[in-house]
């Protein structure tokens, strides 16, 4: 049986009572990490006794946020991993609507279309969601003329995130942060507020190290600044059992994108060595051993003959070989890496690979990955980033108060007006066969609306209607050109018979 470890602790202790007493706290952590890690690296024994494959192949048994950021910043497969599914949920922006039945903006409507066009909210959002599924989480920092500072709570927000009093802020600026850039401090411990576990006060690199910002946004920029949670709104994607932390886009594919730096850095250095042939100088038995001044020519016309524009080499005695360079084509290699890659993406392999390649992608497949955007932007777009920031903004007074909104995402589904041309040009063809080939004789025009063109009743009806109107309209022409002809007919006639008569 495991010991349990206690830790008394007086109501009142001095600062090295306290320091020890964290020390020992350390000393049981440190104890049970390492027995769940020995216990981890037993059972990975334990498993093939043989080897240990992640090791082998040079996979970390940690991801640290480094790594993912330099992943994402240095490979540009890591990015594409990251940024998909932002770029494509957001390809279109939302519309946020009070009153769908109305035609007119509602005053909620406008203003809010008046704070995204000052501050491109939609811009940040995708920045936002794309930046968040570097790490963990990600969060959107907004800027307010309240005077306070950033690690200051908000007037006229409670300690719910909800809108206490009628003060109105206007907001300066938004910026976005991935988690490398941020470090959770507090987090809210009352099992009774609706925020349990979520953060209460972040630490923030308000210019990311890695980059030379010459522009100065706020004060304190470069340095770590502490920020309440009312000034930001915590985006985290893929969560599982954390409401916190979401699941790093790059996490499951971490060592796929390591196999696909090996082949493809592999296969750069293969075509750099095989480019230039290795040489072995063979000395023939009997001839004389050169002195050292003859090698140090011949290494010499080496080094031109290499280095520069020389393309002879003087030797005596001395057979030059060229060796034969081993390079293989990695293209198989790495398109089952890619293969791999969009599998455990869940996204067809045409749309993965860009644009281009989507245009081919079948109408099965379109339709498939245009389902999961639609799901993606209803269960996570919509309650997870855009809500949040449209209740923080009216928490904020910046928007004014209404009992209920809808955010509308545009149906991907929609056909283009190429489409729409192309399609109606197919059923003209279509119903010119239709009609030249008498096969109305065979199918009643009803009958065939209903059975290939797909109308429902209604809409069948609208069209022999139509076609009824039609007709009539085209045989009251003919019975208006038929009269006139015959009074043409008959005038003239008269015309000849005068004639006649003088």
């Amino acid at each position: 049986m495991a010991k349990k470890f206690k830790v008394k602790v007086a109501k009142s202790l001095t600062n090295e009572q306290k320091a020890s007493l964290e020390k020992d706290k350390q000393l049981v952590r440190d104890m049970i990490y390492n027995t769940i890690t020995s216990r981890s690296e037993l059972l990975s024994t334990l498993t093939d006794p043989r080897r240990d494959i992640d090791k082998e192949c040079g996979y970390p048994n940690r991801i640290s946020i480094q790594q993912y950021k330099k992943m994402y910043d240095r490979e540009g497969l890591a990015t594409r991993v990251v940024e998909l599914m932002p770029q494509e949920s957001w390809g279109v922006d939302p519309e946020i609507s009070e009153d769908e039945n109305s035609d007119n903006d509602t005053t909620f409507e406008k203003e809010w279309k008046d704070l995204e066009n000052e501050h491109n909210l939609y811009s940040y959002m995708e920045r936002i969601d794309e930046l968040s599924g570097i790490g963990a989480f990600g969060i959107l920092l907004f800027g307010l003329d309240d005077g306070k500072k950033l690690n200051e709570p908000v007037d006229g927000i409670d300690e719910q995130g909800n809108r206490t009093g009628s003060a109105q802020h206007e907001i300066l600026y938004v910026r976005p942060f991935d988690q490398s850039l941020v470090t959770i401090k507090t987090s809210e411990t009352n099992t009774s507020n609706k925020r349990f576990g979520q953060p209460t006060m972040y630490s923030v690199t308000m210019q990311n190290p890695n980059v030379d910002q010459n522009a100065t946004v706020i004060e304190d920029e470069g340095k770590e600044v502490l920020i309440h949670w009312h000034r930001v709104i915590h985006i985290a994607d893929l969560r599982k059992s954390s409401e916190v932390y979401g699941t790093p886009r790059l996490q499951s594919l971490f060592n796929r994108l390591l196999d696909i730096q090996k082949i493809t850095g592999g296969s750069a250095e293969m075509f750099w060595k095989g480019g230039f042939p290795g040489y072995s100088f063979e000395l023939d038995p009997n001839a004389q051993a050169p002195d050292d001044d003859a090698m140090t020519e011949l290494k010499t016309q080496i080094a031109q003959w290499s280095n520069g524009l020389q393309r002879y080499l003087t030797t005596q005695g001395i057979k030059v070989n060229s060796l034969d360079p081993q390079v293989a084509d990695p293209e198989n290699h790495v398109d089952v890496q890619l293969t791999i890659c969009a599998i455990a993406l869940g996204v067809p392999k045409r749309v993965f690979m860009g644009s281009e390649q989507a245009k081919l992608a079948s109408e099965t497949d379109s339709q498939n990955w245009n389902k999961r955007i639609k799901r993606r932007q209803n269960k996570y777009l919509t309650p997870y980033v855009v809500k949040p920031v449209i209740n923080r903004c009216i928490a904020y007074g910046a928007l004014p108060e209404v009992e209920k909104y809808e955010v509308l995402w545009p149906d991907l589904n929609t056909p283009s007006e190429k489409d729409k041309a192309e399609v109606a040009k197919a059923w003209i063809e279509t119903f010119k066969a239709y009609v030249g080939g008498d096969v109305d004789t065979l199918i009643p025009p009803e009958l065939f609306l209903k059975m290939y063109a797909e109308l429902n009743d209604d809409e069948v009806d609208k069209v022999m209607k139509a076609l009824a109107k039609h007709i009539q309209e085209l045989e009251d022409e003919n019975e208006e050109l038929m009269q006139t002809e015959e009074e043409d007919t008959e005038q003239t006639d008269e015309e000849n018979m005068d004639e006649e008569t003088e």
